[in-house]
């Protein structure tokens, strides 16, 4: 507590402080007030009126005056802290409360005060300021009121946000499959004709199908890994990559088609592992290439890389039509496709993949450019001695009767892709059970164990692939050599449905990945293709 003023004038001559206590109060924009604590009466200068809206002489000069004013909510609260700053508890007599106004209203008070004690150190007056802050009061309930509307508005627009992303994906889910199941049964149609076209230019014309039909896949399975990494259901697996072995399996179908256009494609190997996901780096670099390759007419590509430290930048050079400056680091944005020479077909989506899943798998990619000599994009990655494989190459599709006498149950609830894999099964020589339902499965088995069972995720009804698989297994007492097919990319819901850890693939499936994985099932293996 700042202790007491004492002696003069307030002690020694009454008069004297009163003249003083009276020129003062004339001379200030604050009401002062002077509180004689022993009679209880109170000195209100003129101020001090006004800003209650009252003339000199209109309300008694006493404490009681000052009490009957303040605000219900503020009276216990000021008495309170009088209390506690004579008592000696409060450092500071410093309080902010309401006084009413003559015509009804209330004024927010800011009051300031010190006692003054006498020769025995016991306070009898207390005087001090009362500064009116009612305009500063209102400001801030006005900016606390704004504040609070612009958070409710930003909430709601992230909500908003929210939800629209949600519906977004799950939009994209469905859609997604939707164009596979068509996609899928074009797929292994294709796969059953191929062994019945002869003619090189029937040959010619189904290569140049499945081209079209390869482009449509990648044009979806970009829109399903953009939603994918806005959903947040990308887990990188991180791992030793064998850079060279991921090179070669990404650079072959690239060789052909850079020859198609009359460039040439260079691949130099470090020699070197990197930590990463193989699978989502393979991913990022098709993208670069496929985009390296789009943009360049003449000249060629190159793969190659460089050291700096204990990082390894990987450099796709091309000597295409360039980037402008203004727009090298809009080329990661989504959906965005640069103008003239660098505008091209698609989503505009391939390089905002690639910024993405470098980010998500703590790689940093960069892009220098001059427009009209060509571009070079680079993935700066963390060194290290590979111990793991890159990806798997494409399978080659056998015709060769491999499933000659073996009983295939398929089970699809999509007619058309139901009849396309059927007939790709019996062109390997299987024997087909096939059911829109596990019902229907189960009666078409009619007790005979299938060799192999290849079913649809996502059944009608709701029915789960995976679950009429489990009941068949219980049926026969063994685990059935199954595939399971989706357009469902949601990890997290494939891994609770999935509980027996089955073979996944997703739609569309090549006719050559299912054989591959078909072999693998059965325990056939590569040697007997």
């Amino acid at each position: 507590m700042t202790p007491p003023m004492t002696g003069a004038p307030w002690d020694k001559d009454d008069a004297a402080s009163r003249s003083l206590l009276g020129l003062i109060a004339q001379s200030t924009n604050d009401g002062i007030w002077d509180w004689d604590l022993g009679t209880g009466r109170v000195y209100y200068s003129p101020r001090w009126l006004e800003l209650v809206g009252h003339l000199p002489g209109e309300l008694p000069g006493h404490i009681d005056t000052f009490i009957a004013r303040l605000h219900d909510d503020d009276r216990d609260k000021v008495r309170a802290g009088i209390d506690a700053y004579l008592g000696g508890t409060a450092r500071d007599y410093r309080m902010e409360f309401r006084l009413r106004h003559k015509d009804g209203g209330w004024r927010w008070i800011m009051s300031r005060g010190i006692a003054l004690a006498g020769p025995d150190g016991r306070p009898f007056r207390l005087a001090g300021t009362h500064t009116d802050i009612t305009e500063r009061v209102r400001a801030a309930v006005r900016l606390e009121s704004e504040v609070a509307e612009r958070t409710a508005e930003l909430r709601a627009a992230r909500d908003r946000a929210e939800l629209a992303a949600a519906a977004k994906t799950k939009f994209l889910a469905t859609a997604s499959h939707d164009i596979r199941q068509p996609l899928q049964a074009m797929a292994l149609l294709l796969g059953g004709l191929s062994p019945e076209v002869t003619s090189t230019a029937g040959r010619r014309t189904l290569r140049a199908i499945e081209r079209a039909l390869g482009a449509s896949m990648e044009l979806l399975d970009a829109l399903l890994e953009f939603s994918r990494l806005d959903a947040g259901a990308l887990r990188p697996h991180v791992t030793a990559v064998a850079l060279d072995d991921l090179l070669d399996v990404v650079a072959e179908p690239y060789l052909a088609e850079a020859a198609r256009k009359g460039l040439r494609l260079t691949v130099r190997p470090p020699g070197i592992g990197v930590r990463s996901d193989p699978q989502l780096l393979a991913r990022i670099l098709r993208n670069l290439l496929s985009n390296a390759i789009k943009y360049t007419d003449r000249g060629g590509i190159l793969v190659g890389c460089r050291r700096r430290g204990d990082m390894l930048r990987l450099e796709i050079w091309d000597t295409g039509c360039g980037i402008p400056a203004d727009q090298q680091s809009q080329v990661f944005w989504e959906f965005f496709q640069g103008t003239g020479a660098r505008r091209g077909g698609g989503l505009g989506l391939g390089l905002a993949i690639v910024e993405r899943l470098a980010r998500l798998l703590g790689h940093r990619v960069e892009v220098r450019s001059r427009p009209g000599r060509g571009s070079v994009f680079a993935v700066e990655m963390a060194m290290v001695m590979p111990t793991a494989p890159a990806v798997a190459a494409v399978p080659v599709l056998h015709d060769d009767g491999w499933l000659a006498g073996r009983l295939v149950a398929v089970l699809e609830d999509d007619a058309a892709v139901a009849e396309a894999l059927s007939r790709l099964l019996a062109g390997w020589g299987a024997r087909i059970c096939a059911g829109a339902t596990g019902a229907e499965l189960t009666a078409s088995l009619a007790g005979a164990v299938p060799d192999a069972v290849i079913a649809d995720c996502q059944l009608g009804d709701d029915e789960d692939g995976f679950a009429v698989l489990d009941r068949l297994d219980r049926c026969h007492g063994r685990r059935l050599p199954a595939v399971i097919l989706t357009g469902d990319y949601d990890v997290g819901t494939l891994k609770r449905r999935n509980r027996a850890r089955r073979r996944v693939l997703h739609k569309p499936v090549w006719p050559a990945v299912l054989e591959a994985v078909l072999r693998h099932e059965l325990g056939l293996g590569d040697e007997q293709a």
